[in-house]
């Protein structure tokens, strides 16, 4: 009896010695992974939310020294916390490599654009004289007639009109959708340029508004509603600043113009998805002028962001790249 006792328990006992075994081991195997993920990095990944923290570091400090208030933003701070969390919990357990990517650039992405809309806030609150009337003379010598062009727009049929509202609003959309394609095909290259292209030219771009601020060509109809927060920062009626009502309020340089040349960049060939997102962003950039009151000069000095920083993020990330391939 005390023979079969002891048989009985010895199965169960080594199951549960080979189950702590391995879980012993994944766990260091997790640990290793984080580890060596902090240490290298490889997606950049973390220097990229070290970026944003630092921005929104900037929007704080700024932030209170202007006497602005934040309100409403648990909510998208509680869904970017979850989605950063999925993405390294993924990592952590190296499962489905696809999912844990897209994960960390959709969180990235939103923490970006939130903490990006308080900056142009802060930045306007220097205050500096407009300059719309110079921007204007500078379209009228390149034969730019944004009046003609308004005019014509509103006067065509409704599917030009239709056509062209959806190019100008799919900016976002053709971000988060790039992501995930390039999630999908393994093309982690293209994520980190979109990203750090990304920051550093629209970052640049809102940096510009600050002491170049233009309320953007319009009607007599009255100025369009984010000119009109613009006005209200700059006379000092607008001290809450809620996530609801978050506006672009940046006309020089053009960050529309700006993401549909990086958009375009990303998916250069030999990705089959080249012409299709080309031909929609010349929409948007057609688009611009009218839909988000833009100045010609305001779409070739958005454009010229994405010049000046592509080849700069480039520089930065090479020497790391060679690294890696010597490595291997």
């Amino acid at each position: 009896m005390y023979k079969d006792g002891q048989t009985e328990s010895a199965a169960p006992a080594a199951e549960y010695a080979k189950a702590a075994i391995a879980t012993s081991r994944d766990w260091s195997g997790a640990t290793a992974r984080i580890w060596t993920a902090f240490r290298h990095d490889p997606d950049y990944i973390l220097r990229a939310w070290g970026a944003i923290l630092l921005l929104c570091a900037v929007d704080w400090i700024w932030a209170e020294y202007a006497g602005f208030q934040f309100a409403g933003f648990m909510p998208a701070i509680k869904g970017i916390a979850m989605l950063a969390a999925l993405g390294f919990a993924i990592d952590c357990f190296g499962r489905v490599r696809q999912v844990a990517e897209a994960a960390h650039y959709c969180a990235l992405w939103f923490a970006f654009a939130v903490s990006l809309v308080i900056y142009s806030y802060v930045v306007a609150t220097l205050k500096m004289p407009l300059w719309d009337a110079r921007l204007e003379r500078a379209d009228l010598a390149l034969g730019f007639n944004w009046g003609a062009g308004y005019d014509w727009i509103m006067s065509s049929n409704w599917l030009t009109r239709f056509t062209l509202e959806h190019a100008y609003n799919s900016m976002m959309v053709q971000v988060f959708v790039s992501l995930g394609f390039f999630a999908i095909i393994g093309r982690t290259d293209r994520n980190r340029e979109l990203l750090w292209i990304g920051m550093l030219a629209v970052v640049l771009a809102v940096t510009l508004s600050g002491p170049f601020p233009a309320l953007g060509p319009y009607t007599t109809g009255g100025i369009p509603k984010w000119s009109a927060v613009l006005v209200k920062i700059r006379d000092g009626s607008l001290t809450k600043i809620t996530l609801a009502h978050l506006s672009g309020i940046v006309a020089f340089p053009s960050c529309h113009a700006l993401m549909a040349v990086l958009l375009v960049y990303v998916h250069r060939p030999p990705l089959k998805t080249f012409w299709p997102v080309l031909v929609l962003n010349i929409l948007m950039m057609a688009a611009a002028p009218f839909a988000g009151h833009h100045y010609l000069v305001d779409l070739l000095s958005g454009s010229a962001m994405v010049a000046i920083t592509a080849p700069i993020v480039h520089a930065a990330m090479r020497p790391r790249s060679r690294a890696r391939l010597e490595a291997v």
